[in-house]
């Protein structure tokens, strides 16, 4: 009997989507592949029962399942000047380049800049004022969804540089796939990127 794992993890940008990256919490992935741990479990004279794991990881990228654009937010807003408020507002869309449907559940976390490690959400974060529409979804096959995310941030609000990161995460409805012969399984593992927001406050 074997068990196979797949993980598809993705940041090179598709022809069709200009300016596109994917990135994992706090860090940019530098490469991605497909790669798959086969597991083989085998019982010798005496009953006992063997693993044997292999890892495989094939040399060239698989294409892009998902799509994100822009890259990044980073904007510079004066808010007891009433300037550039108007980039407070942002829109980001996904796209579904696989053949399966991906539901997606989005959260935002709030990010040290000194550090780049996240922190808990205060009156001086951008967490707390940010709305964002939707927050979970379903992209059909070949379809996208558009994001809203809009900051409100008192006047009184903090100068200085506001980190925090769009966490992206496709969820799996079906974890495991048995094979026709009942000899082996697919686990298929969900994926998490990040999108990194930054607003520089006056």
């Amino acid at each position: 009997m074997f068990i196979l794992l797949r993980r598809f993890t993705m940041n090179q940008k598709p022809a069709r989507l200009a300016g596109l990256a994917l990135l994992p919490i706090v860090s940019l992935l530098a490469q991605s592949a497909q790669a798959e741990l086969i597991i083989h479990t085998s019982k010798d004279d005496s009953g006992r029962t063997s693993m044997v794991v292999n890892q495989d990881k094939q040399k060239q990228l698989p294409p892009a399942q998902l799509g994100i654009s822009p890259a990044r937010i980073n904007e510079t807003v004066s808010l007891t000047n009433n300037k550039n408020t108007a980039r407070l507002n942002q829109s980001l869309t996904l796209y579904n380049y696989g053949s399966k449907p991906k539901s997606i559940r989005l959260n935002l976390i709030d990010i040290d800049t000194a550090t780049g490690k996240p922190i808990a959400p205060n009156e001086n974060t951008l967490k707390p004022w940010t709305l964002i529409n939707p927050t979970e979804f379903t992209i059909a096959p070949g379809g996208y969804q558009t994001v809203r995310l809009s900051l409100r941030p008192p006047v009184q609000f903090a100068t200085g540089t506001h980190s925090a990161m769009l966490s992206i995460e496709q969820q799996v409805d079906k974890a495991l796939t048995y094979d026709a012969d009942g000899q082996g399984v697919t686990v298929e593992i969900g994926s998490r990127y990040g999108l990194p927001i930054t607003f520089h406050i006056e």
